[in-house]
């Protein structure tokens, strides 16, 4: 195994393990939460932060995308390259400065339109000023992924993790603060760590902070295209709780944020490793040679096996998760998550196949048309469905977009360079897996929809087993091959360290 494919594998499971902390919050929370929140204030919390998942981008310009893609073409030039992170960091800032300025206009639509039934104050006035600064989180965590510094991340996201929860608890616990502890925890960690960020930028000697014109030009004609692109699947997920909010009240809004935090962790397991995954596919695709496209095609399969084993466990055990971690009044939130995770399996493929499109300029400036056909399609499913079948509408709603976005996603990719990708290859991983975990869910669905079963745990326990089993039967040449490799590789990195010392 080559050192470009470990790095890939070493900083994923980084990646993996301080986003899963840092952004999978809400989920590991959930004890607390559906302790001191009533449904209807996790409906609050959730629908004011999935605002703010689509306001970030407009705020940003989806300039996260331009830190990583240039710093390839600067990182030799040590002066560009502190121009390119001081501009962006002075743009996203001034920017969302103008943000929360016109938040204060034009707060009676922003009411009307998206905020139904929530006071303006505080709610919504937190929230607006939390959004600029936890723009400039991440373009700082765009920054040191583009350098591929995954033990400075793990080490700053596990700082914040704990600040977080420290802050949670004791404004939900102690002070009884309700949704207002939440989002008032969420400023307070932001804002401390934009200073964070100003004090390592200038330490480290990677920012002038002052705006290059040519370079935020250079950036914005690179992110730009890519905002219809990122808004678009945040648009329909906040969407998708407008609709039920309006349906069924924010206590049904709350029970879908519960189910869609397992979904959340799928989705950090597959950022982060596309997070180590890309730059490393960038340099590869450089080297234009068949070698290095079978390199990338034998790592995304093993990746995407590994996805199958977390996709089953998420599926067949959040049941027994939510009964055991959450009050009785969420219970039935559990029902909502195998169809999110069958949603978010299909979407597994997209992640391999965008980074063709990523890679080509020209051709990142069209993924939007994916999107945003994909979020419209998850949008008009949803206005149809949710009122006659509630957040379960808005699950298939989200399933469709996903097979949509993925189908076209696959065409564009393949019609900018056939890397070797075959998507009948990646269904025979996903298809099994999602097979396993519908049988494995029967008892659930039938007998035990609302009450805690050891005869059903121990029947998606043997289901897990065989599916463990089909997996290596299924592939226990490249499993072997890559364990041996990687054995080989950790020996040999333990004896140059031991040189070394």
């Amino acid at each position: 195994m080559n050192d470009g494919k470990v790095k890939v594998l070493f900083n994923s499971g980084l990646y993996t393990f301080s986003s899963l902390l840092i952004k999978a919050i809400g989920f590991l929370l959930l004890p607390v939460y559906t302790l001191f929140l009533k449904p209807e204030d996790y409906g609050i919390t959730n629908l004011v932060n999935s605002f703010n998942g689509v306001a970030t981008f407009i705020v940003a310009f989806s300039l996260y995308s331009a830190v990583i893609r240039f710093y390839t073409d600067y990182k030799d030039d040590r002066e560009k390259l502190k121009q390119l992170y001081g501009t962006i960091v002075v743009f996203v800032f001034c920017s969302g400065c103008i943000f929360i300025g016109l938040g204060f206009i034009l707060q009676e639509i922003l009411i009307r339109w998206f905020f139904e039934v929530i006071p303006f104050y505080p709610y919504i006035v937190i929230a607006l000023f939390t959004l600029t600064f936890s723009s400039l989180y991440t373009v700082h965590q765009s920054i040191m992924q583009a350098m591929q510094a995954g033990k400075k991340i793990t080490i700053i996201n596990l700082t914040v993790f704990v600040l977080q929860v420290g802050l949670n608890l004791l404004f939900i616990g102690v002070f009884k603060l309700g949704a207002v502890g939440v989002l008032l925890a969420a400023l307070i960690i932001n804002v401390g760590y934009f200073i964070y960020m100003v004090i390592d930028l200038k330490v480290n000697n990677l920012a002038s902070f002052y705006i290059n014109k040519k370079i935020l030009c250079e950036a914005l004609i690179y992110s730009i295209p890519l905002m219809p692109h990122d808004l678009s699947t945040n648009i329909a997920t906040f969407a998708s709780r407008i609709f039920i909010n309006r349906s069924e009240g924010l206590s049904t809004v709350g029970l879908y944020s519960v189910a869609s935090q397992f979904g959340i962790i799928i989705d950090t397991l597959q950022g982060s490793v596309n997070k180590a995954f890309a730059p490393w596919f960038y340099d590869v695709m450089n080297q234009e040679d068949d070698n290095s496209k079978k390199e990338i095609i034998s790592l995304s399969r093993f990746l995407l096996i590994l996805y199958s084993l977390v996709y089953m466990g998420i599926g067949l055990f959040s049941q027994e998760v939510i009964i055991l971690m959450t009050t009785k009044r969420y219970v039935m939130a559990w029902t909502i998550i195998p169809i999110l995770v069958v949603a978010y399996s299909i979407k597994s493929i997209y992640y391999f196949y965008v980074n063709v499109l990523f890679y080509y300029v020209e051709a990142a400036r069209k993924i939007f048309i994916a999107t945003i056909i994909g979020s419209l399609a998850d949008i008009i499913f949803a206005f149809t469905l949710v009122p006659f079948y509630g957040m379960y509408g808005a699950a298939v709603a989200f399933l469709i977009g996903k097979i949509i976005v993925v189908s076209i996603v696959v065409v564009m990719s393949k019609r900018c360079n056939d890397i070797g990708y075959r998507v009948t290859g990646m269904l025979k991983i996903v298809v099994p897996s999602i097979l396993f975990m519908v049988t494995g869910l029967y008892f659930s669905y039938t007998k035990y929809m609302t009450v805690f079963s050891w005869t059903n745990l121990f029947y998606k326990f043997g289901v897990l087993f065989a599916y463990l089993a089909f997996l290596y039967l299924t592939n226990r040449i490249m499993i072997n091959k890559i364990m041996k490799s990687g054995r080989l590789w950790l020996k040999t990195r333990n004896i140059h360290q031991g040189v070394s010392i």
